[in-house]
């Protein structure tokens, strides 16, 4: 599992390292490297103010290993809060249905309470009906429907705070992708708002390889077949020029969110969407009156996708 060619690939500690972190130039051996791991996610979860005794946390559980990884790292936490996990079944077949399993699965071995809520149910069809019928990119309507869906079950359980597996990777491949489409506002959009359930993101400190290398050594086990839909996305694209860019520039990830954090906590920000003519998200919103769920106009984007598609 090393994937540097070290003289010795040795641990610290002198026991045969599991991993390199190119990064850091460092060598962990398993229990170093699990040990680094849970302290970086108790130390963002610090950083942000994440969590506080009492809270009831809703985990957006895919069942991929960043959710499933999130959902153990968050069971661990000495804190006193309570846990329920939150699937969306989009209706994706010979896809969701096999990470679904995986959910209930690390629920039931955690003691987790488990919920499922479906495409079909909320928005009238599965994905794999709004993809075979419209014509535009799936990810598109997936992406609105999901966060809508996540958001109002995430009330209906009862949860403060709405926990997602966002990674080092997601954060990065975001932000360029924002640039990369001219709407620096999108970067400034947050969910810092009363009719949101407040959302948390433990693992933005973590790289994506190091959730895939801690849930194997964790002993979970996963479905690793990607969304059918997935190479539709312009993400996919930005993914795989940050990762070749990871690879000769080690670090690179790690530098563009920290810039998105600089950025989000300066005036840069807000200095450079005026002088672009794009005014900073206020972050007030009204009720949809279709379904009486937040929403920036009479009707939110949701209720509008699901006319378009019914």
């Amino acid at each position: 599992m090393v994937t540097k060619n070290k003289s010795n690939n040795i641990c610290s500690c002198g026991k045969n390292a599991t991993i390199f972190l190119h990064y850091a130039n460092r060598l962990l051996c398993e229990t170093h490297f699990i040990e680094m791991f849970d302290k970086r996610v108790g130390r963002t979860i610090r950083e942000f103010g994440m969590l506080k005794k009492g809270d009831k946390v809703a985990v957006g559980l895919s069942g991929g290993k960043d959710s499933c990884v999130l959902l153990h790292s968050l069971a661990q936490i000495n804190m006193p809060i309570k846990l329920v996990a939150i699937t969306i079944d989009e209706g994706i077949k010979g896809y969701r249905n096999n990470t679904l399993k995986t959910a209930k699965r690390e629920c039931e071995k955690l003691g987790i309470e488990h919920v499922v809520y479906s495409f079909k149910e909320t928005a009238g069809k599965t994905m794999d009906d709004i993809a075979n019928q419209k014509n535009e990119i799936p990810c598109s309507y997936c992406g609105v429907i999901r966060r809508y869906m996540l958001n109002k079950a995430a009330k209906e359980t009862g949860a403060n705070k709405l926990a997602t597996g966002h990674n080092v990777d997601d954060i990065a491949q975001t932000l360029l992708m924002n640039i990369m489409r001219n709407e620096p506002s999108r970067i400034w959009r947050n969910s810092d708002n009363e009719n949101f359930v407040k959302r948390i993101k433990p693992l933005v400190r973590t790289p994506e390889r190091e959730i895939a290398i801690y849930a194997m050594l964790k002993g979970i086990k996963l479905d690793r077949a990607d969304c059918p839909y997935a190479h539709f996305a312009f993400r996919s694209h930005v993914r795989k020029l940050l990762n070749e860019t990871e690879e000769r520039y080690p670090g690179t990830k790690f530098k563009v969110v920290n810039s998105f954090f600089e950025m989000t906590n300066s005036n840069i920000m807000e200095q450079t969407i005026g002088k672009y003519g794009k005014k900073k998200n206020t972050g007030k919103m009204s009720k949809c009156k279709t379904c009486n769920q937040p929403g920036s106009e009479d009707m939110c984007m949701f209720c509008k996708m699901k006319k378009n598609i019914s």
